[in-house]
């Protein structure tokens, strides 16, 4: 409340919610017209192209790369299995039930399964990569049929 003499606009207008302020505090919210410029919009610039040919050595290259790069990840995961496995004793567990039902003669060892593993994924590398270049051996002659695929490139100019 006012004192005698004294105006409302005279009370802390910074203590005061916006909806309680005066008209006077208004024009000071109101953004410039500086402020009021607008941005310019980023655009993505487009590109239709069309992929007439893939290189067979290059598919050869990163088939070779991607597929090892599987074998190892999956050597990886069966070692981790094959220790929780151990840990477990469920080897020991399987070798006595097989004794039992008559099989003594079986062994399991797991450096021999690794190996095997391994060897069966290495097959599976040259297998898939080749299979891969065959497929873009073909994709080229399809292509030079039909005439390719065309695709649409976007370049977002936003980080220039």
């Amino acid at each position: 409340m006012a004192g005698i003499g004294e105006s409302d606009e005279a009370v802390d207008s910074a203590s005061m919610s916006t909806s309680q302020r005066g008209t006077t505090d208004r024009t000071r919210l109101e953004p410039s017209r500086a402020r009021m410029q607008r941005i310019p919009a980023s655009r993505a610039v487009r590109h239709r192209t069309t992929i007439r040919k893939i290189d067979p050595w290059s598919v050869l290259k990163l088939s070779l790369i991607f597929y090892f790069c599987v074998l190892l990840v999956v050597m990886l995961g069966l070692t981790v299995f094959w220790a929780v496995v151990i840990r477990l004793g469920l080897i020991e567990a399987l070798q006595e039930l097989l004794g039992k039902v008559g099989l003594e003669l079986v062994r399991i060892n797991g450096v021999n399964i690794a190996r095997v593993i391994f060897l069966v994924g290495l097959v599976n590398v040259v297998l898939w990569s080749g299979i891969n270049v065959f497929m873009s051996f073909l994709y080229n002659l399809i292509s030079d049929l039909v005439g390719g695929l065309r695709v649409t490139l976007a370049d977002d100019e936003r980080g220039r």
